[in-house]
């Protein structure tokens, strides 16, 4: 018996039929999940862009105080226009002045220092011409330093000011002490001193430590502060001496190939742990310990010595001192953690920067000792103006009348009027 497997014309259009409408439920139930996953990719690398442009919008905020302490470090911002910590919304020199302005009220600063007189020439124009500059990996790495350096300062200040409270709120208590009860006070209320007096700081250094000034920023990147566990007048000499080196690291003063932190700590792989029948197993992990050649750790052995002799204390302390040391090890830890995650967020910020050049072009009359007083004002306390070329000559106008005035040949030549034409270079960064 012989199959006929030929199909209809009404089987034919069944089958079209059929497929047709399994495309179009293959078609409902592919594409919008598709859709969905490029929908997904799409908003997801938008949401990323997103928190990177507000990560460095958040960045600009902190960094922006430190611009008023660069400009104060060049010599362009004056004392009465640094910006106040507390304000929120930090202005720069800047803000409300025009570059020739701001570089005019410099220089004529620099001449009344100088002695000279304030009837001189002065003409500032843009330099033709823009020059990018390109921004370092290394000039972003010392900008978190900096930003870490002030930090330092803030807190040293402030745990300075707690210590000489505290001595003279100590001093004030043993004289009144000593006048009520005569020179010597009793045993009791001498342990209390000494051990309050060695407490203390904790409790007390806590408010200080949260209300410490510091460089405007938001609470998430303000850079933790010294163990409170650790005596106030040793974190004193702490902050002293770290700040210390932080400066003579971003002046390339130190030969730390690393930076003075890293040279300080290294990491110590610890072994994993099988335990007993897979009881109490312990997984690899990594240390962060302090080098036995370390500065730092010598200074903070040494400052706690000097503390405990102050406190007149007999017992051995060695374990305190092992507890404070993983405190003073767990801040640098932290502090490293900090400057890491605030470098990669300047890392979004541009590569290249133009800075503002303008040509300064300075005519006066004066005398030789007068001029070396302002050439000398000019190379140490701006870093930003630079002498490209000096031409000096003698005023025989002004010489000839302070000869017909008498003036003894002396005296003149010490004073011998000139006329200075001063061409020189400001670049704003």
């Amino acid at each position: 018996m012989e199959l006929n497997l030929q199909l209809t014309p009404r089987s034919r259009v069944l089958l079209g039929i059929l497929g047709v409408v399994l495309l179009i439920l293959l078609a409902i139930q592919v594409v919008p999940a598709f859709h969905g996953l490029l929908a997904n990719q799409d908003i997801e690398a938008k949401q990323e862009q997103l928190t990177k442009t507000e990560n460095l919008v958040q960045v600009a905020d902190i960094l922006k105080p430190v611009e008023s302490e660069i400009y104060k470090d060049t010599g362009l911002a004056t004392a009465e226009q640094q910006p106040i910590a507390r304000l929120k919304s930090t202005p720069t020199i800047f803000d409300r002045e025009h570059p020739e302005t701001v570089i005019r009220a410099r220089i004529d600063a620099l001449v009344k220092r100088s002695g000279i007189q304030q009837n001189y020439q002065l003409l500032t124009k843009s330099a033709p011409g823009k020059q990018t500059e390109k921004l370092t990996v290394q000039t972003q790495k010392n900008l978190v330093l900096y930003l870490y350096m002030k930090h330092l300062e803030s807190e040293h200040k402030e745990l300075e000011a707690l210590v000489a409270q505290e001595n003279e709120d100590d001093t004030y208590a043993n004289l009144l002490d000593a006048w009520l009860h005569g020179d010597e006070p009793p045993e009791d209320e001498e342990a209390d001193g000494a051990d309050t007096a060695q407490h203390g700081g904790t409790s007390q250094t806590t408010d200080g430590d949260r209300s410490a000034p510091t460089i405007d920023a938001d609470e998430n990147w303000k850079f933790a502060s010294l163990p409170e566990a650790i005596p106030m007048p040793v974190r004193v000499e702490l902050a002293a001496f770290i700040k210390s080196m932080i400066s003579q690291q971003l002046l390339g003063a130190t030969d730390f190939r690393q930076g003075f932190f890293e040279a300080q700590v290294h990491r110590v792989t610890k072994a994993s742990s099988p335990g007993i029948f897979g009881i109490g197993t312990k997984p690899a992990a990594v240390e962060i310990r302090f080098r036995q050649d370390s500065i730092l750790l010598d200074l903070f052995t040494q400052a706690m010595r000097a503390y405990e002799v102050s406190l007149q204390q007999e017992e051995d302390l060695h374990q305190q001192d092992n507890e404070l040391i993983l405190a003073l090890v767990e801040y640098i830890e932290k502090i490293l953690q900090q400057r890491t995650a605030l470098f990669e967020q300047l890392a979004l910020a541009p590569s290249t920067y133009q800075p503002e050049v303008y040509i300064v072009e300075m005519k006066f009359k004066t005398d030789m000792e007068k001029l070396v007083n302002l050439n000398h004002l000019i190379e140490t306390s701006t870093k930003w103006l630079t002498v490209r070329d000096l031409r000096i000559s003698a005023d025989t106008q002004a010489n000839a009348r302070a000869r017909e005035m008498g003036g003894r040949g002396q005296n003149a030549g010490r004073t011998t009027s000139l006329n200075v034409d001063v061409l020189m270079i400001a670049q704003i960064f």
